[in-house]
């Protein structure tokens, strides 16, 4: 049989999660599909577990490498597929059984060159529907390109892809990029496309009850990260001649999202490591070159974001990290009183 559908699982240390994301794959009511799993030099026993579904199910194609990152294994499994059509399962995930069945029959039907549906939240605050691409089939590029960078719209699970426009403008993820880089390749790839579909149904559950704890150390290499996939946006958006305006300000709201993300993580940690050297890792994030160049474009409508735009414009550094600090506890405080609700009641 000849796989209609790839599916594309990169694998690493995911023991605890891999035979779920499997049973799920290998339940799926349309059956026509391969599934390629890249073990991405796992350490635990993820590696024998996968073996043991490869000998149940001939569909399934194991392939090893050394550590090298979700990139470089979604990039072996490109180019192993044989399918026409391309979609990719995070191995801590799972997939309704009609995922791929609805999936495939949208972009059959609709002649699209990107299909997307709803998927399932699972946290520690409960499980919530979304739909990141609300849309009827006929959206324009630049409204999905919108859209995509909009919540966890970039992501390349929940989507089917065609597997001949990737070959023919030899599409790759970036393997330099370790945070978002599922967003660079939606992209590159959507600017190729003509035509949109979405489907309304939530069929695939995203796992982040696995996800660790906040780190108080704000690495240089993860600012770079986030300033290399702002650079290959800036590249996209002008290939597809995206409206000056809306593309920068595309690029103005992620970069500020990335700043006060920093300032509310530095904060929480402001309880530990102390003020002045919190206020001193957002000050020299702050004095990058290419931060600097977005700043005074930051806006808010939120009462509670306000302060944090207006100490950033005026360099008032200490106060930020401060203000950080109070909504933190204001935040820890609040929960409290919830849960102490909950326990009287």
């Amino acid at each position: 049989m000849v796989p209609k559908v790839s599916v594309i699982v990169p694998a690493y240390n995911c023991e605890n999660y891999i035979s779920s994301c499997l049973e799920s794959i290998i339940n799926q009511t349309y059956s026509k599909i391969e599934i390629i799993i890249i073990n991405d030099g796992s350490i635990d026993k993820s590696e024998q577990i996968i073996e043991e579904y490869k000998k149940k199910d001939n569909r399934i194609i194991y392939l090893h490498q050394e550590n090298s990152g979700p990139s470089e294994a979604r990039n072996k499994g490109i180019l192993t597929s044989k399918g026409e059509y391309l979609v990719f399962i995070d191995s801590d995930d799972t997939v309704d059984k009609r995922y791929i069945e609805l999936l495939f029959k949208k972009i059959i039907s609709s002649n699209a060159d990107l299909v997307c549906c709803g998927y399932k939240d699972y946290s520690n605050y409960g499980v919530k529907n979304h739909t990141d691409f609300d849309f009827k089939d006929n959206v324009s590029i630049h409204s999905f390109m919108e859209m995509a960078c909009n919540g966890t719209g970039g992501v390349l699970w929940s989507k089917i892809f065609k597997k001949e426009i990737i070959a023919k403008h030899n599409l790759k993820m970036d393997k330099n990029i370790f945070m978002s880089e599922d967003l660079v390749f939606v992209l590159q790839y959507a600017s190729h496309c003509k035509l949109f579909a979405a489907i309304k149904e939530y069929l695939y559950n995203y796992n982040r009850l696995n996800q660790g704890s906040i780190s108080a150390n704000i690495s240089i290499n993860y600012i770079k990260n986030n300033i290399l996939v702002c650079e290959y946006l800036e590249g996209i958006f002008d290939s597809v001649k995206l409206k000056e305006k809306k593309g920068n300000q595309l690029i103005v709201n992620r970069i500020q999202e990335l700043v006060l993300s920093i300032i509310e993580q530095q904060s929480i940690f402001a309880k530990k490591i102390g003020i002045k050297k919190a206020s001193i890792k957002v000050k020299e994030i702050l004095s990058i070159q290419y931060i600097v160049k977005y700043t005074s474009e930051f806006r808010s409508n939120s009462f509670f974001y306000k302060p944090y735009i207006f100490f950033i414009k005026h360099k008032y550094i200490k106060s930020c990290v401060i203000y950080g600090l109070f909504l933190y506890m204001l935040r820890i405080l609040k929960k409290k009183l919830i849960n102490r609700k909950q326990v009287e009641l």
